[in-house]
Order: C-alpha cells, then structure tokens, then sequence
C-alpha cells in the first residue's frame, strides 16, 4: 500500500472556513498522472496540488494544478497557498532574522514564473504570484450575444454594465468577464450550466467571472465577483486568483478604477466568496496603463486547516 501526505489549507483568508480550500501533495514525484486526476478527483475540491522537483534549473519546485476534471497549466489561489505551505516546512529560505520578502522562482504549466513570500516572525503571512501575459482575445461585443450571457447567468440584459465589455481574458487561464450593473444583480446570479458552459468555450475561456464594480469593503476593494465553472464540476468558486488577475487587469485596461496608480502601479482588492459563505480577499497590483498591461500580479494569505494521509 502507498500512502501519500497531504495538507489543505484555506487561502485568500486569514481565517479558517474562509477562502478558497487547497489540498496539497509536498512530494509526489513517483506520481502518475493519472494518479494524480483520481486522487484530485477523490479530494473533490476546486483544485489539488501536487509538488515535484523542477525540471527548469531556476525553479524550486514544479506545481502540478488538477481540477477534479482536468489539469490546468495555471492557477491563483493552487500557487498562493502551495507556497504558503512549503515556506512553513522549510522549503524556502528565509530572510535574515525571519522578517521580511524572499523571492523564489516556481514552475508551472505555462513557464517559469516569479513568487514572492512575505514573513513576519518566521512565518509566511503573505505569498504574491506574478501571473502571465495579459491577452484579450475575444469579445462578445453584439447586443444579441450579451443578451444570451445575461440569460445564462439568470439575469436580464438591462443587469448587466454597458459601460464594460463581455470579454475573454487572459493571464495564463483564458476566462470570460461578465460586468454586472450591481452588487444586487451579481447575487440574484442563477445559472443555466449547460448553456453557461456553452458560451464560455465558444468564447475560447475555461469559465465566467461575473463581477461588479460595486464592493462590500469600498476602498481598495475595486469590484467583487463571483467564479462558475460547471464544466469542470465547480458550482461556484470561492476564490479564483487566475481570474482576479486576469479581471484586474481588464478593469485597468479599460480605465474601470476609482483608485490611482503609484509610479504606474495599480493597487487594489477582489473580493470573492460572499455569497457562498466563504468570503476571500484578493490582492491585485497592476503595472501599466489604460490600454497598455505590463504586468499583473495577484497575492493573499493562506491557513492550514487539515493534514491527512491518503493510502491506495
């Protein structure tokens, strides 16, 4: 009999039943992939994450992400709380006198990327992930077309923001954002999932991300939002870094904030989670320009809330 150790964290909180959940796999190198798509299957959360050597010198770890359908080449909260993880068992190196940044480089399905991990006292409070090119590749740009999203979330044409594009967007995970008018609207939110499902592939995406502008927190909070993804069996998403980031960058794209940039950077919050009872908040900072993204990079904090040992 094997048996494999895992830990799940909550991340995007500070707070345990909060956020989104993680389960995380430190050393999995002997594992399939096939393996891995049933044991994230078994652990049926939004994502799982297992942990192997680099293969790219530079990198210290390479993450695997499995939804409980599919192995994602990227995501946002599988990196945040991963890394939260291993700098507490003594993965990352930290800075002189346990206070302070350490930068490391990680592995993933789209590259070698950048991560940042800040701690207080010898302990992680904060990890900040660079996401990847900001792309928009489509955009549902006729009335007929944003009248049939509308439907598939439960909503009527007139909830949602003219002012803001329908569109599919990308930092790494494709992702189709839905403005919605108001906080009221985004809550009344009831999907069609086979239609939603159908719309957003054909948009080129792997979800939705509708949002609005409105927020519980007011500033920095800059939109609050809410994850469907019922083609890869995930009802609603408490907290989605891959899509904050990519949504982070649109509302800078389009000139969406009411907070200034700081020597050409962004600073702001995504809030997720509310309406589910698991409330989370996300980080943002964006280097650029209306029109012109530099860089995108979405951070949080992260709580360990279970250990286990699967056995198979």
């Amino acid at each position: 009999m094997r048996s494999y150790r895992f830990v799940q964290l909550d991340v995007f909180t500070d707070r345990a039943f909060c956020g989104n959940p993680l389960a995380v796999f430190p050393d999995t190198d002997n594992l399939t992939d096939a393996e891995m798509q049933q044991i994230a299957r078994e652990m049926n959360l939004s994502e799982t994450v297992f942990v192997e050597s680099a293969r790219d010198t530079r990198a210290l770890r390479r993450l695997r992400i499995f939804t409980p359908m599919r192995e994602l080449p990227f995501a946002g909260h599988p990196v945040v709380g991963t890394w939260n993880l291993l700098a507490r068992e003594g993965v990352v190196q930290q800075p002189a006198g346990g206070n302070g940044w350490t930068r490391i480089e990680q592995e993933v399905g789209i590259g070698t990327l950048p991560v940042e991990i800040e701690f207080v006292g010898g302990e992680p409070v904060q990890v900040v992930m660079t996401q990847g090119k900001f792309e928009t590749p489509q955009e549902v740009a006729d009335v007929s077309g944003r009248a049939k999203v509308a439907r598939s979330l439960g909503l009527k044409p007139e909830d949602l923001d003219e002012g803001l594009p329908v569109q599919t967007v990308s930092t790494g995970i494709p992702v189709l954002l839905v403005p919605v008018r108001t906080m009221a609207a985004l809550g009344r939110c009831s999907i069609d999932q086979a239609a939603l499902s159908e719309i957003y592939k054909q948009s080129g995406a792997l979800s939705c991300y509708a949002f609005t502008c409105e927020t519980i927190g007011g500033k920095p909070s800059q939109a609050h939002a809410r994850l469907f993804a019922p083609d890869d069996g995930i009802a609603e998403d408490p907290a989605t870094g891959s899509a904050a980031g990519s949504l982070s960058g649109y509302l800078v794209h389009h000139s969406a904030l009411t907070v200034e940039s700081a020597d050409g950077v962004y600073n702001f919050v995504v809030e997720q989670g509310d309406f589910i009872g698991r409330p989370s908040r996300i980080k943002a900072q964006v280097k650029g320009a209306p029109g012109r993204i530099e860089q995108v990079r979405i951070g949080g904090s992260s709580v360990v809330v279970a250990h286990g040992e699967l056995l198979f």
